[in-house]
């Protein structure tokens, strides 16, 4: 099976993703599927059509990016360790339960977010669990250098920067000018800011 496949799935899968995270598409389906059940089926069918696509990563035809060696699996390692490491900790700032329908499922309402939360790693960079999942790919990239992990690494990437563009958008709209300076304050997906150049 042809790499292309693979690429064309996962566009598929990313695109799905951001438009049932939509409000208008969330509140067009709410009046299909109770409000309660939709954060729930939102990640089973995340999670099932993720799986769907990691099985179609093992079933496609793959081109060595280099020679392997012995070296980058070990760099490659600690990212992903210091990735999935630091999505455990971030997860400690969130209702875990509401994080996966648990709560919208025992409550029938829905969640209210009053306060923002800028502690912990959330005051270093305003998406956290997306900064982990980006040295997570990079890690994984480097362990299993192929063009459909390439691909993978790249179109992930894209769709991180984006999701969480979207993402922003709703929570300037739900925190006001508390989130604005948020925004100023603390860097968006990497825990640093680089300098602009000073042109003399």
């Amino acid at each position: 099976m042809h790499t292309l496949y693979f690429i064309l799935a996962l566009i598929a899968y990313y695109t799905l993703h951001s438009l049932l995270a939509a409000n208008g598409v969330k509140a067009a389906l709410t009046k299909i599927v109770s409000p309660r059940y939709y954060r729930l089926l939102f990640n089973v069918v995340a999670v099932g059509l993720f799986a769907a696509i990691f099985t179609l990563y093992f079933l496609v035809e793959k081109t060595a990016l280099w020679t392997p060696n012995l070296i980058l699996p070990y760099p490659g390692a600690f990212l992903a360790l210091a990735g999935i490491s630091w999505i455990v900790r971030a997860m400690k700032r969130y209702n875990l339960d509401e994080f996966m329908g648990l709560e919208q499922l025992r409550t029938d309402q829905k969640p209210q977010h009053n306060k923002l939360i800028i502690r912990g790693l959330n005051g270093r960079v305003r998406h956290p669990l997306y900064f982990g999942t980006l040295l997570v790919v990079i890690g994984i990239l480097l362990i299993f250098p192929t063009d459909a992990m390439f691909a993978f690494a790249l179109i992930s990437t894209i769709y991180l920067v984006i999701g969480s563009r979207l993402e922003e958008e709703k929570l300037v709209t739900e925190f006001g000018e508390a989130y604005r300076r948020y925004q100023r304050d603390v860097p968006m997906l990497l825990p640093f800011r680089v300098k602009k150049p000073r042109w003399f």
